[in-house]
């Protein structure tokens, strides 16, 4: 399952959501140090068995414009304080940081050794 295919499944929960209160009203009553709960399409993809998520990592990272042949790992990180991601491990030994927004969309940040 590809990141574009978890954005359209969750589409229209995302619209749903969207317009049930103030969003912020929630976010104010959780502690400044206290990380959101993932949902949508991270929620999907962190339950997603190992070789198939690294698999959406893959094509996330190369959608991006970066070389990795194969996804050799990933891991849960930090991706900025309060915002939990993925590290992923290529083959080609490049490193890269994947957080996956509500709506399906992956930001990778890349490092090349």
């Amino acid at each position: 399952m590809t990141i574009k295919t978890l954005a359209w499944m969750m589409a229209p929960a995302a619209l749903a959501l969207a317009s049930c209160g103030d969003p912020g009203a929630d976010q104010a009553l959780m502690p400044a140090n206290q990380a959101m709960p993932e949902t949508g399409a991270a929620a999907q993809v962190a339950k997603l068995a190992p070789d198939q998520r690294n698999g959406v990592f893959e094509k996330a990272i190369r959608d991006s414009g970066a070389a990795c042949p194969a996804v050799t790992g990933s891991e849960r990180a930090e991706i900025r304080p309060g915002v939990k991601g993925w590290k992923a491990q290529c083959d080609n030994g490049s490193a890269h940081l994947i957080e996956i927004t509500p709506d399906g969309t992956a930001k990778v940040t890349s490092r090349t050794d």
